[in-house]
């Protein structure tokens, strides 16, 4: 072989084993736990205290055998305010005894129903009411029930519900709590008519009883820079390499996808080996962990949590509205190890404080959106798979609202189905729908 002909092979040998070097730097996910230093990174937005989070959406008055309800904000805020200053006391687990329980219960005149999106662990929400109990059942709980007319046969005026879970928590009250919150908020005046709309044979759900004005919104949009979460989201923001939308420093990676306007930061080093169980529940440590890198869009609410998967997910409110985006603009995911964030995903881009543009749109009857999804679903439609519907918002930012800096928030109806909020898509039939985790 010439001289000339070995060169090539060394300089050819050289080119692989440097570009494999650089693979290995960026992509390489190590299989050892690693310390890292205390995180002092840059707020790009606020903290918010764990049970402004935690909020439930929407409440129902039931009086005279019919029901109402209402997902006003600030009317679901001023309640929960409420309970919190409610001396709580004598707590009973009858969850072995839950189908004699909830039997007429959840209907009986009188009933307050306080609905939150998923289920909340009782401990996390103890430290924000006045137990007077040293031990709490280790339950969560989706509903709290408050009788503001009478108690049951056990002097019980206050139950913590889970119909997934199967469980309820009965509790006492103060006779003159209990009459103070009664006379605040057991007011048909301050409800809408509500109605109870079959799925099935065993199963319906209670949704506004006539057609709905609500108000749609055009929002200016802003966005924060991929440096500003780089020294949100990394220990050592000054060691960070990048590479087109890619940053790293080894350890952990964070990706910037332009087209859906997000972020993605992942834990290269999580699972690597057995961590501890950390004793805060991954809910109150979710929170933590948003407060602590990049911080909150104030109107975000929790939104679902999937314990199995070690899942939160947080979702943009509007006016008690939830608010839906295909793209994940209008969502934050923490996805956990057992001790770290493995994964975190959030938009880049956030609506101003102020609408730009208001206007309203007459959304039909419940009972009509939900035989114009049926439709729409044709064949496909199974019953057995829808579990809710709710009015919500449809988020359109960029070029579907014809400016490139303008979000347009449009109220339609949504339904949770196989797992996944749909809503009908226009002018379409036979099972074509849009789908949201």
């Amino acid at each position: 072989m010439s001289w000339e002909g070995l060169k090539n092979i060394l300089l050819f040998s050289l080119i692989v084993i440097s570009g494999l070097l650089t693979w290995s730097y960026w992509f390489y996910q190590p299989n050892y736990e690693i310390d890292r230093p205390p995180h002092a990174p840059t707020k790009i937005m606020s903290n918010v205290e764990p049970d402004k989070v935690v909020q439930p959406t929407r409440v129902l008055y039931h009086e005279g055998g019919s029901y109402y309800g209402t997902y006003s904000e600030e009317y679901v805020t001023k309640m929960m305010e409420a309970i919190k200053n409610i001396n709580i006391f004598n707590i009973q687990d009858r969850s072995e005894r839950y189908e004699d329980t909830i039997a007429g219960l959840m209907e009986r005149d009188g009933n307050i129903e306080i609905v939150f999106n998923d289920t909340v662990p009782l401990s996390f929400y103890k430290k924000y009411l006045k137990i007077e109990d040293s031990n709490v059942p280790e339950v969560n709980f989706d509903r709290i029930v408050i009788f503001t007319e009478n108690s049951d046969e056990s002097n019980h005026s206050i139950y913590f519900i889970s119909g997934d879970k199967r469980t309820v928590i009965a509790a006492s009250t103060e006779n003159e709590d209990l009459k103070q919150f009664g006379e605040s908020f057991a007011n048909t005046k301050d409800y809408v008519r509500y109605k109870e709309v079959a799925i099935t044979d065993e199963r319906s759900v209670i949704v506004p009883a006539n057609e709905q004005r609500v108000l749609g919104y055009r929002y200016l949009t802003k966005n924060v820079s991929a440096a500003s979460f780089v020294k949100a989201l990394f220990s050592s923001p000054d060691i960070v390499k990048q590479e087109g939308d890619i940053y790293t420093d080894g350890l952990s990676i964070m990706k910037v996808n332009s087209k859906t306007w997000t972020i993605e930061y992942k834990n290269l080093a999580v699972g690597a080996k057995e961590e501890k169980n950390p004793e805060t529940h991954i809910l109150q440590r979710s929170i933590d962990y948003i407060n602590i890198h990049a911080g909150w869009d104030q109107r975000y609410r929790y939104a679902a949590m999937n314990e199995a998967d070690k899942e939160i997910i947080y979702r943009l409110y509007i006016g008690g509205l939830p608010v839906f985006n295909d793209l994940g603009i209008s969502e934050y995911d923490v996805e956990w190890g057992t001790e770290n964030v493995r994964v975190y995903e959030r938009p880049y881009v956030f609506l101003g404080d102020k609408a730009l543009t208001k206007s309203e749109t007459v959304l039909p009857k419940a009972e009509d959106a939900l035989a114009s999804f049926k439709k729409s679903m044709g064949k496909q439609y199974n019953p057995d798979k829808l579990d809710d519907m709710t009015i919500g918002y449809e988020m359109a930012v960029g070029d579907s609202t014809g400016t490139a800096d303008i979000a347009a928030l449009r109220p339609t109806w949504y339904f949770y189905y196989d797992q996944a909020w749909v809503k009908i898509m226009e002018n379409t039939e036979g099972g074509i729908f849009d789908g949201l985790e």
